[in-house]
């Protein structure tokens, strides 16, 4: 099994999307639109819908842009060494543009009750609370930390 192969065709929705300009897009990868084409998804982004790619695409080498990606279903995902995920994990991007990593809650900051409302506090809250715009879906085996793939469902929460 290769990342970017699907698992099996239940629950599987699939696009054909457009690559934002000047971007490579490795199969498996988890993509998503900035406004301006597809790309691999970094661990801030807060976009509605997260998607895997089907395919890999080498902007430069081709003249048609687009790529099937998943929007849900049971996809073989690229995930980031450093971790150990079970079957029935959450995962989200990883640090690793386009990579999972086995979800971590957000952790809201503490203040006194004389800091509680400054920016910084705010900021942090925010953060937390973006956490889980991140998660990508549930693994569906077990991935050791050296892994670089893992099944997922994608979309299921």
């Amino acid at each position: 099994m290769a990342v970017g192969d699907v698992i099996s065709e239940a629950l599987l929705v699939v696009r054909k999307v457009t690559v934002k300009a000047n971007e490579d897009i490795e199969a498996g990868e988890v993509i998503y639109n900035d406004g301006n084409g597809f790309l691999a998804a970094p661990n801030t982004v807060t976009a509605s819908h997260l998607y895997v790619a089907l395919e890999a695409h080498d902007y430069s080498a081709v003249s048609e842009h687009t790529i099937r990606a998943a929007l849900t279903g049971h996809i073989n995902v690229q995930k980031a060494t450093g971790n150990t995920i079970y079957d029935g994990d959450l995962v989200m991007i990883s640090s690793t543009a386009g990579e999972v990593a086995l979800y971590v809650k957000g952790d809201c900051p503490t203040g006194s009750s004389s800091t509680y409302y400054t920016t910084t506090i705010e900021a942090g809250i925010q953060t937390a609370i973006d956490k889980h715009e991140i998660i990508v879906g549930t693994a569906s085996e077990d991935a050791a930390t050296g892994a670089t793939d893992v099944n997922v469902w994608v979309g299921v929460k």
